[in-house]
């Protein structure tokens, strides 16, 4: 029996229950970077309104996410990395990896709102679903892990002292080059201190699990449209099915570090590697919460021509254009819903929906390409791109959002036309793209930054100017 005080999860919600139906590459064969497309098959537990309360007058249905959502999922570790992990503890450990265990929670320090560690399980399970065994190690882990190298070892006194100077803050290089720099995990240490697997070792089970930190679930955005599934009809459930489909846009983290190291991400390998199927097999736990664009224009002006009352200027660079490609996708069925029940035909503004996205090659990395350029051919998104090594002098999302129009496409839309402005992708991205706007709306306006930046306030609280960065 252990007893965990440091617990990690508390449930207050119920994570929907997920099969992953579609996982496509889409960045070229050749390319350093592996990014996916993902379409998620959830088992739906409830249903939201996204209608009126956006101000949208074409679509009243119930939907089961809204556009500019966030998908938080948690993953889990592999079988070989639980196999590496019990490999590098002690024999006392390994010999009942496989026994039931009973973990009494003391509820005081139970305190993450997803999923609760199971009290009857094996050590195996927890090390599979549980515990981040996968993550880097923090200064206080290694101090914690000090006290239980063996001094029976040769190494033991050593690898004692050493670790507790891994720790102390005033040795922060030695920490960022060891942990940091090299990316190395808890098995990493475990076996680069064999002194805490020797024999008169003092880490037991209960120890163990004490120290462990648990699997944080991860955020992805949603790059798929509620309102677009509904138009085609795949949110229609049968008799028997209380289900929905997402999509997710994802960049697998892997790389190597300086000392020739292999390293992946927990979550985005974890997704990379499962696999499509028709049938119903509940491998994800997912959860659906709002996102930064959740308030996104929707109403159709009242003149018969499905255009929009106001226009949207979306600005995203690389997995960036996953949100974007779901609030276009929304409103392009919006319209499409509108024109059907006017009877009228589509005769779509091309800058009601613009698009500016940023890759690093036009070959190799422009997601969704094919989609945007039949989007294009009817006039229903605007797309001006970005690709930064396809040219000796690199060009950014910042500069085609600034030059375009010959400068005037930022005051064109926001002052002119009223329109919102949605920024996403990595975080120095989104703070040079929003320079690039202050400044171009100081000048516009007269009053500099202070203006532009009281403008942009001003938006944010009416929903129609919002940055999701991610680092």
């Amino acid at each position: 029996t252990s007893r965990l005080f440091e617990a990690p999860f508390k449930t207050k919600t119920t994570p929907l229950l997920g099969t992953v139906v579609d996982n496509q590459r889409i960045t070229a064969a050749d390319w350093e970077q592996d990014t996916r497309h993902i379409e998620i098959r959830l088992e739906s537990s409830s249903t939201k309104t996204n209608g009126t309360s956006n101000g949208d007058n074409t679509n009243t249905e119930t939907l089961s996410y809204c556009a500019g959502d966030i998908a938080t999922i948690l993953p889990f570790n592999s079988d070989d990395e639980v196999t590496r992990f019990l490999s590098v503890l002690p024999d006392s450990i390994q010999q009942v990896a496989d026994h039931p265990l009973s973990i009494q929670i003391i509820e005081s320090k139970w305190n993450n709102s997803f999923a609760r560690w199971p009290s009857n399980c094996t050590l195996r399970y927890l090390l599979k679903y549980c515990a981040d065994i996968h993550s880097l190690p923090e200064r206080e882990d290694l101090r914690a892990l000090a006290v239980y190298c063996s001094l029976e070892s040769e190494e033991g006194a050593g690898q004692r002292s050493k670790l507790k100077s891994l720790s102390e803050t005033s040795d922060a290089a030695l920490f960022a080059d060891y942990i940091l720099r090299e990316k190395r995990s808890w098995a990493d240490v475990l076996y680069d201190f064999a002194s805490l697997q020797a024999p008169g070792s003092k880490l037991t089970l209960e120890a163990l699990l004490q120290i462990l930190p648990p699997i944080r679930p991860r955020d992805f955005s949603i790059a798929s449209a509620p309102s677009k599934a509904l138009l085609d009809g795949s949110t229609t459930p049968k008799d028997d099915d209380d289900s929905f489909s997402l999509e997710l846009c994802v960049a697998v983290v892997e790389g190597t570090t300086r000392l020739g190291r292999n390293y992946h991400g927990l979550c985005s390998e974890f997704l990379s590697r499962m696999v499509p199927t028709k049938d119903f097999k509940p491998l994800l736990q997912v959860w659906i919460r709002p996102g930064t664009f959740g308030r996104l224009p929707r109403e159709i002006v009242d003149d018969h021509s499905s255009n929009f009352s106001i226009p949207v200027l979306c600005v995203g660079a690389g997995t960036g254009v996953a949100p974007m490609r779901g609030l276009l996708l929304e409103r392009d069925a919006i319209r499409s819903i509108a024109a059907s029940k006017n009877g009228t035909p589509l005769t779509p503004d091309e800058n009601d929906n613009i698009l500016v996205f940023g890759c690093r090659k036009q070959k190799s990395d422009y997601y969704y390409k094919d989609e945007w350029r039949a989007m294009e051919q009817g006039n229903r998104v605007r797309v001006l791109t970005a690709f930064s090594r396809d040219q000796v002098a690199k060009i950014y999302v910042q500069k085609v959002l600034k030059d375009s129009d010959d400068g005037k496409l930022i005051v064109k839309h926001l002052l002119e036309k009223n329109g919102a402005l949605y920024i996403a992708g990595g975080p120095r991205m989104a703070r040079a793209a929003k320079e690039e706007v202050v400044e171009v709306l100081g000048d516009a306006l007269g009053g500099g930054q202070k203006q532009a930046t009281q403008l942009l306030n001003k938006l944010q609280r009416l929903g129609r100017f919002g940055i999701e960065a991610w680092s």
